[in-house]
């Protein structure tokens, strides 16, 4: 038998699984854990053989892959840093590790006997756990050199690509104008060919290839019937093929300048860890001997060239059956129900695909050895969901289940979710109304009243989740409406809001003068009010402007008076539409003088208020453009306090200024996290990011989202995977809606999309086959875009189209699935006949449709009150209705409407409000001027409303005018504040209030850059989370930021054996009035039941990584109050006593310590704030 200490042995030295004498349940009882179901056991004791998990949502599969390493570390089967976990979010790799190391440390703790052990605790090491990403990175550092590829090149985080990708569209124009896109959308698109070029293993030269052999495969075909040049169609369609082409080139010159600079991107390092694994045999024997035992979570979502990188190296190498990595122990877990991310390269086909690309030997007929596929567990118990939720979420993904068994290769069986012992009957409702408006008012009214609902007047968790933004609209009028407090989560969603959207389209206009679109937003938005009129004027104006700079171009004379009208156009067209022939902003720059009456070529000039406002925006936007070099995020503050944003947001009433600012803080959150660790900054960059995730409805995860106690979170449901609520509501459920009908084919329109044909995944895919093709229009028809619609009609539906359609379905279904599995208790489904301005009724959903179809079997499904067929409508309400609205409105508020009675419109009496974004404030804001314009305190009354109104226009006033005086704290500010708050609360008002453009500080990015390589080091690196803190994941890699001597300080010092329950664990608490909120960089647990996440009888260590100076004296002291805060907020928060809980500074470019004993508590912190507050 071979130790477990020492060098790692071949699991055939070790006691074999049969041999095991601690069984599953022998040792959950002395961890003092639940027993594991029969299913558990299975996959716990399983052979050391690769094995397929397929657990359904919510049933356990972390604390059942936990349990797996236990159990063979108790038996003596291998030792914990024998074991690999993989997985995705940083989130889950944490909490794997945690779990796999927490309970390995209890059971060595409790005394138990593990065979072939007699050494000390610490000799056992800790299991690995990482994430795809990372592990893939570490592979390259340490096998690079084998395939030519120099391991220490720098790492592109996300805003380093776009910058980089920047610079090659701008060195390209020619490309830039043959596809007639923003460069910001350029980069977008080109960003996402080169990110599945490169989780498909595809190259620039094998893309243009297929493009070229399909362009002469249709061009080589005959023209229709009758026809004597290619129709408009074909012509379009051959023009996209060549676009691509030109895409494919842009990527190409992306690949060499990345190499000219010795810098790789994430789709880099997966391309070279793929080619490792297949091309050096010794990387695999290597990470086999170091891994016996392989866990891989999530494989649901794994790309192909991450499949390529396992299966390399823990795969079989040939088809000998003693070939090396056959029959290695790899264990995938996933559920195919939940593989929703397509669009980022992730297929449930590879989740199908595991057991034969992973064989095992067993013993055939006469005694020969043969290979089979790996083996199939399942787990079916579903620990979330009470039972009415899993029945309908079962119902909606049966035909998956019938799919799947049909899949190519051999059939896996999927199995159904079941309630899990003692489940409730849950809730489910089924509601129908008329238009989108009365169902999210519905909506919200159920929501409202669970206020207080809990147990000891708590309030459930609720959410929102929507297929699509365009649905948050009537969602979050009917939350503003009702007054119900609320947030927005995932940064498609943040991006559509009107504050939001309001800044960017700024930052659009800053950073591409040609965005006539976003400038035309600004305009005619609710500040500036530019009419209809001056809009034309102005237009008429660009192509003045135009023709005069292309006059002296060709060396003619410019009319001096500016009154010589152009040319009027041949029609009339929109200044969005007339963007191509003269910038509006160049107009807007060069507005007729003052005395100037400049007229257009339809004899028509500016009104004189429309020429002040125009002047008012260019001047602004001029201001603002000296700003453009500097950080996004500093200039996103920049333009929310020029604009005057953050004094509109913050005067909605009912509403607190911080709540009000939440989500334009959360904007500029993502934006500093987009630019962290990045050498420079570029804003053209960072919109183009931006519109890589408005790209996709789909959205993104929300990395370490918890639902917010007291608020309704609204978001996609996309980026509702890997979260649960107690009551979920999902409306829109109409076809065409939720499931979407835009089915999404690589030879639709647009140039980002990899063909299909050259992805790995292809086999699982729709194939356009045009071979039957007779004809140009026949070829084009049979590539299923909009242009076989005809033919459709004719009878003759395309079966590329057709497949691709059952594909889409498919991929919906999945994704209904998910929302649904999010709720605990309560489902709301609902559907409205109309939404927006539709004319048609909108048939409800087929996923809503399967589950009123329970209703009456399924104990728990109910059918809400709905409208008697005989008082459906057969149009649009809203088409009937006669809108009307006092005028003039609030321009910060918008207009107030009403429906009106069509026959008497004027009559107000009869008037009908209609839900409204942020309730009427126009008569507070009316007389909160005249105060001030009175300088009367006495005319505020006992108004408080009005009164808070006139302090934030007094403070806006006082604040533009550059005067001294007391400016008001905001409710949250960050715990690493505190110090300076208690110390000197105005001058962090001040700062807060207007911060000062900071330069990426080397200081700064050295600190980000060593907690990104400790956040690696314990398993806890993102990967899909794009544009969070992985960006900086592996930017330790940069010599110049010299992280040598803390890491190696780090690896000698006595935390580095030890594994943080938590990583980065965001934390909020109040003090004094105001809340504090902060991540506390690492927490360590000792003792106390495994079995109790926050266990008040454990040993809880707080620690905060610090990479400067040791500071001294009274600045130490400040300091320190910065763990007192994370103590008081971590022991409310989980109910810990604060004698349990300690916290340290570690100064790791020093090595040393900084412990407090004495921190403060909760008493003498409200009275450092206190005591501040009353100085000021």
């Amino acid at each position: 038998m071979a130790p477990l200490t020492g060098d790692p042995a071949a699991p055939t030295d070790r006691p074999r699984v049969e041999d095991a004498v601690h069984s599953p349940e022998d040792i959950a009882a002395r961890l003092r854990l639940p027993p594991p179901t029969e299913e558990q056991a299975e996959v716990v004791t399983a052979p050391l053989t690769p094995r397929l998990v397929l657990a359904g949502a919510g049933s356990g599969k972390t604390s059942t892959m936990a349990d797996r390493v236990v159990w063979l570390v108790a038996n003596g089967l291998v030792r914990p840093d024998e074991v690999l976990g993989v997985t995705f979010t940083r989130k889950a790799a944490g909490e794997l590790a945690e779990r796999i190391n927490g309970r390995v440390d209890a059971l060595l703790r409790s005394g138990l006997e593990i065979p072939g052990f007699d050494g000390e605790p610490e000799d056992l090491g800790r299991a690995s756990v990482s994430t795809y990403h990372s592990y893939a990175g570490a592979l390259v550092r340490d096998h690079g050199l084998r395939i030519g590829v120099e391991p220490e090149a720098r790492l592109l985080g996300g805003a380093d690509a776009h910058r980089l990708m920047g610079a090659v569209v701008r060195s390209h124009p020619v490309v830039a104008d043959t596809l007639g896109v923003a460069p910001s959308r350029l980069i977008t698109q080109a960003l996402r060919l080169a990110g599945d070029m490169a989780e498909h293993l595809v190259t620039a030269d094998e893309v243009r290839g297929f493009l070229a052999r399909l362009a002469e495969q249709g061009s080589a075909l005959p023209l229709p019937p009758r026809a004597k040049t290619p129709s408009k169609e074909i012509q379009e369609f051959l023009t996209g093929l060549a676009d691509r082409a030109l895409m494919a080139d842009l990527v190409a010159r992306y690949d060499e300048v990345k190499r000219e600079q010795d810098v790789m991107d994430f789709g880099d390092l997966l391309r070279h860890a793929a080619r490792i694994a297949v091309e050096v045999p010794a990387a695999g024997e290597q990470e086999r001997a170091r891994f016996p035992v392989v866990l891989l979570d999530e494989f649901q979502d794994t790309s192909h060239a991450q499949m390529r990188i396992f299966a390399g190296l823990f795969g079989p190498r040939g088809p000998e059956d003693d070939a090396p990595g056959l029959g290695h122990c790899v264990t995938a877990v996933g559920d195919p129900h939940q593989s929703i991310y397509g669009f980022r390269g992730a297929s449930a086909g590879q989740l199908f695909a595991f057991p034969h690309a992973f064989p095992r030997l067993e013993t055939g007929p006469g005694g020969a050895p043969r290979r089979v596929n790996a083996d199939v567990s399942h787990l079916t118990i579903a620990w979330r969901n009470e039972e009415s939720i899993l029945a309908v979420a079962n119902a909606v993904a049966a035909p998956l289940n019938a799919h799947a068994a049909a899949a190519g290769g051999a059939p896996v069986e999927v199995r159904t979710l079941r309630p899990r012992p003692g489940a409730g009957e849950g809730v489910v409702r089924v509601d129908r109304f008329v238009t989108a408006e009365e169902e999210a008012a519905d909506v919200v009214a159920r929501l409202g009243a669970l206020t207080g609902s809990g147990p000891g007047g708590t309030t459930p968790s609720r959410a929102v989740l929507c297929r699509t933004r365009a649905q948050f609209g009537p969602v979050l009028d009917a939350l503003d409406a009702a007054g119900l407090p609320y947030e927005v989560l995932g940064l498609s969603g943040l991006l559509a809001l009107p504050e939001v959207a309001e800044v960017l389209a700024v930052l659009h206009v800053l950073a591409d003068p040609t965005r006539s679109d976003q400038l035309v937003r600004l305009l005619t938005g609710p500040r500036w009010r530019i009419g209809v009129a001056d809009l034309e004027v102005l237009q008429e104006r660009a192509r003045f402007v135009s023709r005069l700079r292309a006059q002296r171009a060709a060396g003619g004379r410019e009319d001096p008076a500016g009154a010589a009208p152009d040319a009027a156009p041949d029609r009339d067209v929109s200044p969005e539409e007339d963007a191509d022939a003269a910038a509006l902003l160049e107009a807007l720059d060069s507005l007729p003088g003052e005395g100037t009456d400049w007229v257009g070529s339809r004899g028509r000039g500016f009104s004189p208020e429309g020429l002040a406002r125009l002047r008012a925006v260019n001047a602004e936007l001029r201001r603002l453009s000296t700003r453009t070099g500097e950080d996004p995020a500093d200039l996103i503050a920049e333009v929310i306090r020029e604009t005057g944003l953050d004094v509109e947001v913050a005067l909605r009433p009912g509403v607190s200024a911080a709540a009000a600012r939440r989500h334009l803080n959360a904007f500029q959150d993502a934006a500093r996290d987009f630019g962290a660790g990045t050498t420079a900054t570029d804003l053209t960059a960072f919109l183009a990011w931006t519109e890589s995730v408005l790209e996709h409805e789909d959205g993104l995860g929300v990395e370490n989202a918890e639902p917010t106690p007291g608020l309704v979170q609204v978001l996609t449901a996309h980026a509702s995977k890997g979260l649960e609520w107690d009551v979920v509501a999902v409306p829109g459920l109409q076809e065409g809606t939720f499931p979407s009908t835009r089915a999404d084919r690589w030879t639709s329109p647009g140039a980002g999309a990899l063909p299909w044909p050259l992805r790995g995944d292809r086999a699982s895919l729709p194939q356009w086959d045009g071979s039957w093709a007779q004809d140009q229009r026949d070829w084009v028809q049979s590539a299923g875009t909009k242009y076989s619609s005809k033919a459709a009609q004719e009878g003759n539906p395309d079966p590329y189209a057709v497949a691709v359609a059952a594909h889409a379905e498919r991929e919906e279904r999945r994704l209904a699935y998910v929302a649904y599995t999010r709720a605990r208790s309560a489902l709301w489904l609902s559907t409205s006949l109309f939404k927006g301005v539709n004319k048609e009724p909108l048939p409800a959903s087929a996923f809503l449709e399967e589950v009123a179809g329970l209703a009456g079997e399924v104990p728990g499904v109910a059918l809400g009150p709905a409208p008697a067929e005989d008082d459906l409508p057969e149009a649009n309400p809203a088409a009937a209705r006669t809108l009307v609205a006092r005028w003039p409105f609030d321009p910060l508020d918008g207009p107030e409407a009403f429906v009106a009675d069509p026959e008497d419109p004027e009559d107000e009496e009869r008037w009908q409000p209609l839900p409204h974004r942020s309730r009427a404030r126009r008569h507070g804001v009316e007389a909160a001027a005249a105060a001030v314009h009175a300088a009367d305190p006495a005319a505020l009354g006992d108004d408080p409303e009005l009164a808070r109104q006139v302090d934030w226009v007094l403070l806006r006033r006082r604040d533009v005018a550059g005067t001294g005086g007391e400016t008001a704290l905001p409710e949250h500010v960050s715990v690493s504040l505190y110090g300076e708050l208690a110390a000197d609360p105005q001058a962090v008002a001040e700062q807060l209030r207007r911060p000062l453009p900071r330069p990426p500080a080397h200081a700064a990015r050295r600190g980000t850059a060593f907690h990104a390589w400790l956040e690696e080091r314990f398993g806890a690196t993102g990967m899909l989370d794009i544009g969070s803190a992985e960006d900086a994941a592996d930017l330790w890699v940069d010599e110049a930021l010299d992280l040598g001597p803390m890491q190696e300080w780090f690896r000698s010092s006595r935390w580095a054996e030890r594994t943080p329950a938590f990583v980065e664990a965001p934390v909020e608490t109040t003090v004094g009035g105001i809340t504090l909120r902060g991540r506390v960089d690492a927490i360590y647990r000792s003792g106390g039941d495994p079995r109790l996440p926050f266990d008040p009888e454990a040993d809880w260590e707080l620690v905060d990584w610090k990479t400067g100076a040791v500071p001294r004296g009274r600045d130490l002291e400040l300091k320190s109050l910065q763990l007192a805060v994370y103590r008081l907020a971590w022991s409310r928060l989980h109910g810990i006593p604060l004698e349990r809980i300690g916290a340290s500074f570690v100064y790791v470019a020093h090595g040393q310590e900084r412990s407090f004993p004495d921190l403060p508590g909760e008493e003498e912190l409200e009275r450092h704030i206190t005591d501040a507050l009353a100085r000021r």
